[in-house]
């Protein structure tokens, strides 16, 4: 059974930015190459849960343990933070995205 993924409204207003900037000068093929990445990362990131690198965060007093993912879009990666609650039926979040030679995740819009 795979499990449901949600994306946090940051997530979404980050990767909206990535893709509408790409676009806008013509990186057609670089947007393709992305989307087909990204599906793939949704199909596939539950099972990763074990093996990617893990990072341990505090929100909202609560430490919990965060996992990235490296997003292959051919001529750049991008590196996504997402979390795995360990009750099964709950959704995987994505938390955030970077472009993979940046150091610091941005956490506000």
């Amino acid at each position: 059974m795979s499990r449901k993924v949600v994306a946090t409204p940051l997530f979404v207003h980050r990767l909206q930015a990535f893709l509408d900037e790409y676009a806008q000068i013509g990186a057609i093929r670089f947007v393709e190459c992305m989307q087909h990445s990204y599906r793939g990362m949704i199909e596939n990131i539950a099972t990763f849960n074990e093996i990617a690198p893990a990072r341990r965060r505090r929100v909202q007093g609560k430490k919990i343990t965060v996992r990235e993912y490296v997003l292959d879009a051919g001529a750049r990666d991008f590196l996504v933070l997402y979390y795995v609650p360990p009750n099964a039926s709950d959704p995987v979040v994505l938390l955030n995205i970077r472009i993979g030679g940046q150091h610091h995740f941005q956490w506000q819009n």
